[in-house]
């Protein structure tokens, strides 16, 4: 009877050990999927701010070439060169 009762009570222990490691893993297995869904919208703002940094790395080279400086100094300082004439569209 006593052998009987230490089998029942060591099926039981063994069995609640294995509901535990179960739950455990899906456990795991849920924050795994949570943190690749993290990562994957992580890699998606690098690449977008790895192209903002290209487009920005090309607007400060071409406002150091020539036609940049006078880019700038036609739009932003509304500036002309020597003899140009400029026309204002006063209609609308």
């Amino acid at each position: 009877m006593r052998l009987a009762k230490s089998s029942i009570l060591t099926r039981l222990i063994v069995l609640a050990l294995a509901v535990y490691a179960i739950v455990t893993l899906l456990s795991l297995q849920t924050q795994i999927s949570q943190q690749d869904e993290a990562n994957a919208t992580l890699r998606e703002e690098i690449s977008a701010t790895e192209q903002e940094n290209q487009r920005l790395q090309q607007a400060i080279e071409r406002v150091g070439s020539r036609e940049g400086v006078e880019e700038v100094a036609r739009n932003k300082l509304g500036l002309v060169t020597e003899g140009e004439i400029i026309f204002y569209n006063l209609g609308d």
